[in-house]
């Protein structure tokens, strides 16, 4: 038979933990759907201290996450802080009565952003269920066929994974997708990502590449464009022989890596492209297509916005754009649009708390005064990776893969044409 002392000290353990849920489960849920609801320049002031732009970006991600869970998350709020005010004496009643309008609040915010997102999708075509994901943060797809060297770019020996579809390839070879990720330009590296595992399974090869990164002593705000290059490079030379083909290239580039891979796709279009680790006129193949999802295509236009901007800024570019004009302006995907840049496909959150979507939008204007052949989706909001930089599913990550898909089967170059010499 429990003692008395026992049976308080496990009652008061219950409450410790009840306590415990209400405050953190509703604290999340209503501040998660303020960034969601709350326009980006009203958090300005959040953004200008590196350390509180990270919080404000973790939220965001982790609610993005969530998906549909944000309501699950919300209820079992509302739920401890009801079941909280049920059981206090009366004059001690207010704070669990607090939690329990606030998470009551913010739960029918998460079902209303979770269905102004499911409309939003529904209205791009892409046919996903809005309860996803089934479980959050289950595994990405497993790893590469194999992991291939390049070239050697100064000193640095530059590797790619590469993910080939199962089955007999093409007689001309796989459609190859170019991913490069992301990581402000300094951090990051090659790794399964949304589209590794899903696009080999619709009959394309995925290189996935690395390239130098930056640091405060180290610019490479024109090499990593070049060292991006290098991938290509690597194609036209042994695409043949790995069952590749160096006629149907496409670029996908998530973030930091949308503005490389959208930059290597333009210049490789007017022929200014050239390989880090390759001699002087080396054929490079023509890329046919290119994905952006929520790029950084505007460094100029961040600036001094953002801490972290500020940060890039030093490490990518070695100065402000009133020091280095020139180097903004090549970094710059606008500078490298032309008519004969390839059909383009951006996706971005309309939260994005580090690569504003105000710039992107611009960017798109660029492209539709040039005549490029485009398209730009925008899931209402949604942060920073757009739900799709962990391993789960979400209703935007489902249908960027879709659109993304639809974007190559149309426009990935399924017709000849002789690649360019620098």
């Amino acid at each position: 038979m429990t003692s008395a002392p026992t049976a308080r000290r496990v009652r008061a353990l219950g409450r410790i933990l009840l306590w415990t849920v209400a405050i953190v489960t509703v604290a999340f849920t209503v501040l998660a759907q303020l960034l969601a609801v709350v326009p980006v320049s009203w958090t300005m002031p959040l953004l200008q201290w590196e350390v509180s732009q990270y919080l404000v970006i973790l939220l965001g991600v982790l609610r993005d996450s969530l998906g549909v869970w944000n309501v699950v998350v919300g209820v079992v709020g509302v739920a401890s802080a009801a079941t909280l005010w049920r059981r206090r004496p009366r004059p001690r009643r207010r704070l669990p009565l607090v939690l329990t309008v606030a998470g009551s609040a913010g739960t029918v915010a998460a079902v209303a952003t979770s269905v102004a997102l499911a409309v939003s999708i529904a209205s791009t075509g892409a046919g996903t269920s809005p309860l996803l994901p089934t479980l959050p943060f289950t595994g990405l797809d497993s790893g590469p066929s194999q992991t291939v060297t390049v070239g050697t770019a100064g000193t640095t020996t530059l590797r790619a994974d590469l993910y080939l579809p199962s089955g007999r390839a093409p007689r001309a070879g796989w459609p190859v997708v170019v991913s490069v990720h992301g990581g402000g330009f300094s951090s990051g590296t090659r790794g399964p990502n949304a589209y590794t595992g899903f696009l080999p399974a619709h009959g394309y090869a995925v290189l996935d590449v690395d390239y130098r990164l930056a640091s405060p002593t180290y610019h490479p705000w024109r090499t990593q464009v070049e060292d991006v290059g290098c991938s290509l490079a690597w194609i036209a030379r042994t695409g043949e022989a790995r069952r590749l083909d160096p006629h149907r290239v496409a670029m996908l580039g998530l973030s930091s890596g949308g503005n490389l891979a959208i930059n290597a796709a333009y210049m490789s279009a007017d022929h200014t492209l050239r390989s880090s680790c390759s001699p002087s006129g080396t054929t490079l193949p023509v890329v046919r297509a290119v994905i952006g999802g929520y790029p950084a295509v505007d460094l100029t236009g961040i600036g001094d916005r953002t801490a972290i901007a500020r940060k890039v800024e030093q490490w990518y570019v070695g100065g402000t754009p009133a020091e280095h004009p020139d180097r903004y302006r090549f970094t710059d995907s606008a500078t490298h649009v032309s008519a004969d840049a390839p059909p383009t496909l951006v996706y971005q959150g309309a939260r994005d708390h580090l690569v504003l979507a105000d710039r992107a939008r611009a960017f798109v204007d660029v492209l539709a005064r040039h005549g490029v052949t485009h398209r730009y989706v925008q899931y209402p909001g949604m942060e920073h990776s757009a739900g799709d930089s962990t391993s789960t599913l979400t209703p935007a990550a489902a249908a960027s893969r879709q659109l993304t898909l639809d974007w190559l089967q149309r426009h990935d170059g399924d017709r000849r044409s002789s690649p360019t010499t620098p």
